[in-house]
């Protein structure tokens, strides 16, 4: 029982690692200053380390690699240098924007 628990406090750990960390950087804090605002702002990042994670997922699933083999900051790396290149193309560019 003992050994499930901190098992799972590492996984949390590592979470909040990658969440501050990798995802935030070390120097970003959260600007908000309103009680509302600032709950968006978290929900937003939690947002953003789903996204990441769930690409990830993805990824190795149609690769046939263990999810876990997965690097978050090579995931973090990769979509931070494929940025530019969506903000040039035009939405009918993007195969997960075309209709039918």
């Amino acid at each position: 029982m003992l050994a499930v628990e901190y098992h799972q406090r590492w996984e949390i750990e590592s979470t909040i690692d990658e969440l501050k960390t990798h995802l935030l950087g070390r120097k970003t804090h959260i600007r908000s200053q309103k009680p509302k605002a600032f709950v968006q702002e978290v929900y937003g990042w939690l947002l953003g380390h789903w996204s990441v994670r769930t690409l990830m997922f993805q990824a190795a699933t149609s690769a046939g690699v263990a999810p876990l083999r997965l690097s978050f900051t090579g995931t973090l790396r990769v979509l931070r240098r494929a940025v530019p290149k969506f903000q040039r193309q035009n939405l009918e560019e993007i195969p997960l924007f075309l209709i039918g």
